[in-house]
């Protein structure tokens, strides 16, 4: 794990997701693989949690391009929020989600910012 100065956090990548942690006082590794595992069974429903506000503003979206366009996620535990900085639907906006359980089911407040 590693200090990174952009985001003032410690980050660390595991099975293609970044996951940051404020000031982890432990190792975190088993943390990262129960989350990356919860993740990743629980794309199609991410997906779909994001595609009503993904057609709204970018028309005829299916789950299959969102999972195909999300990109990177960047996975902040302390805060629950999943981050896409490299989403590829445009080069100008940032998707975000609140997770509220480590099982990634209860979805909130998905946002586009850019």
């Amino acid at each position: 794990m590693k200090f990174d100065d952009k985001l003032g956090r410690y980050v660390n990548e595991y099975k293609d997701l970044i996951f940051t942690w404020e000031n982890p006082d432990e190792d975190r590794s088993d943390d990262e693989k129960r989350l990356a595992e919860n993740y990743y069974s629980h794309i199609d429903d991410i997906a779909n949690f994001m595609l009503p506000d993904l057609i709204e503003i970018y028309g005829d979206v299916t789950i299959d391009d969102v999972k195909e366009k999300l990109g990177k996620p960047l996975i902040d535990y302390d805060n629950g929020t999943v981050t896409y900085f490299e989403q590829s639907f445009d080069g100008d906006h940032i998707f975000e989600f609140e997770f509220l359980d480590d099982e990634f089911e209860e979805l909130e407040y998905f946002s586009i910012d850019g």
